[in-house]
């Protein structure tokens, strides 16, 4: 589950700390729909990949990722490391014991424009 949470509020570019009740209707049934189709994968190809396809490492030009856990990912374990998509540094915090993962300019915590 916590890989599946850091990489759709990264896909949709929420903030994590944002509070789930803040979201707008359209904001929710896009992560819905979204994590619905990255769990089907993951079933499906027995991994947990959650990168876009222009996203992948032979799309981008980089290495593959190297984790026991494998899987191509954007912020999930990646702390420290620069973002796939703007370059900052990857950030991690403790939030209700469960590790944090997020972009701070990809998933800005502002809210977004009409919200």
């Amino acid at each position: 589950g916590n890989v599946y949470r850091a990489e759709v509020l990264f896909r949709h570019g929420i903030d994590p700390y944002r509070a789930g009740k803040d979201l707008t209707r359209a904001e929710w049934e896009a992560v819905w729909a979204d994590l619905v189709e990255l769990m089907h994968e993951g079933v499906r190809h027995n991994r947990i990949d959650t990168v876009r396809p222009e996203h992948l490492p032979e799309a981008m030009g980089r290495p593959p990722r190297v984790d026991d856990h494998g899987g191509e990912v954007y912020v999930y374990r990646r702390a420290n490391l620069p973002c796939h998509i703007c370059g900052s540094e990857i950030r991690t915090a403790d939030l209700a014991a469960r590790n944090l993962f997020w972009c701070p300019r990809c998933q800005d915590p502002r809210p977004a424009p009409g919200t």
